[in-house]
């Protein structure tokens, strides 16, 4: 049985991990590899504001990248590219449920945290590193193997559209205080 070509596509973002990222914008021209995430063809991925890929996608909104195998041919060549419109994810539930998406994946990303690894307590806060969301305005999926004709491009408004799971809610329980000294009768 052949795959679709949207079934293609989704192994792929599954089985890879790194989205090379490509902006521009106030802090000049420049590239960064970023762990991501994804729900359809919405790519997240968490970096500091501050840096310069965050200062230009901040500015900008838009970004090009990506997702490809190392490999030593030219039939070996595999992978996707795209670019699209990038924005700060600031909802609470949206940051909660990716940020409990992206410590499935990734575990020790606890350590930009520092060791949080409750995603409602993330979402709420988190901190220096917060989540951006990558919609692909144009996503091309190229593999050589089984295509050599070129890259096929792949149609981000219908293709890979999945429901978003239900986001937990974004309610933090405060810690319960140990019981206070006995009352007197």
């Amino acid at each position: 049985m052949s795959l679709t070509l949207a079934d293609r596509v989704a192994a792929y973002l599954d089985g890879h991990t790194t989205l090379n990222l490509a902006t521009t914008g106030p802090a000049g021209l420049w590239s960064a590899a970023v762990l991501y995430v994804h729900e359809g063809p919405q790519l997240y991925f968490t970096s500091v504001a501050v840096t310069r890929h965050g200062q230009n996608l901040r500015a900008t909104g838009q970004a090009a990248g990506t997702i490809n195998d190392d490999c030593t041919s030219w039939l070996a060549m595999k992978g996707i590219q795209l670019e699209g419109t990038v924005e700060a994810v600031d909802a609470v539930g949206e940051r909660t449920r990716v940020a409990a998406a992206y410590l499935r994946r990734f575990p020790f990303a606890a350590a930009l945290w520092h060791g949080e690894t409750d995603p409602v307590r993330i979402g709420v806060n988190p901190g220096t590193h917060g989540f951006f969301r990558l919609t692909p305005t144009r996503m091309y999926f190229m593999d050589n193997e089984h295509h050599p004709e070129g890259r096929e491009e792949v149609p981000v408004s219908t293709a890979l559209v999945v429901p978003p799971p239900a986001a937990p809610p974004a309610v933090i329980t405060p810690p319960i205080a140990p019981p206070g000294p006995a009352a007197h009768r």
